[in-house]
């Protein structure tokens, strides 16, 4: 009975995350289509989110570092997706300055990390998130960073309306030549 109510606390609790989601990335459009920039209050309500998000790991993995199996594979394959991700993050969002938080429009970033990628800092986040999962395997844990794909994925829906109304075509046209997500530059 106890394993029953926590599958069902595990899919209440994702139920909500997906829920907030909704609500701060629906938030975060009318924002942008609203003043073409975010408002302090809703920068700080997505930020706010993602911090929650975070937090949530403590419910989905068995986060008891005396838990984590450090032999085998998937021990070393985690910590080199944990450590590419948190590079990845450290090296793209310091690019955008204020831009990463939406709340001022600077020129569009398209070289570097960013021929790569037109959203690398949530590709590292997904890096660090999947490799921290890794560390305590499990369907939570799977279940856990699989969400971050859907968040992740309506916060760039947001973004690209958004940078497509301030850049035009040029926005556009690094989008036809650089991936969402992860992969080689279209010449």
């Amino acid at each position: 009975m106890g394993n029953v109510l926590n599958i069902s606390g595990d899919l209440l609790l994702l139920a909500a995350l997906l829920a907030g989601a909704f609500f701060v990335f629906a938030r975060v459009k009318a924002e942008y289509k609203l003043r073409r920039r975010l408002s302090g209050p809703v920068a700080v309500l997505q930020t706010g989110y993602f911090f929650i998000y975070f937090l949530c790991s403590y419910a989905f993995l068995d986060s008891r570092l005396s838990q984590v199996n450090t032999k085998g594979m998937l021990f070393y394959f985690a910590i080199v997706l944990i450590l590419t991700g948190f590079l990845i993050v450290m090296f793209s969002m310091p690019l955008l300055g204020r831009r990463s938080f939406g709340m001022k429009v600077g020129g569009l970033r398209t070289s570097g990390i960013y021929l790569y990628s037109r959203n690398p800092q949530l590709v590292g986040s997904f890096f660090f998130i999947a490799g921290y999962a890794m560390l305590w395997p499990s369907w939570q844990g799977f279940l856990w960073a699989g969400l971050w794909l859907v968040i992740a994925h309506w916060m760039v829906q947001a973004e690209e309306t958004h940078l497509k109304e301030v850049f035009g075509d040029e926005y556009r046209a690094y989008c036809t030549r650089t991936p969402r997500y992860l992969g080689l530059p279209k010449k």
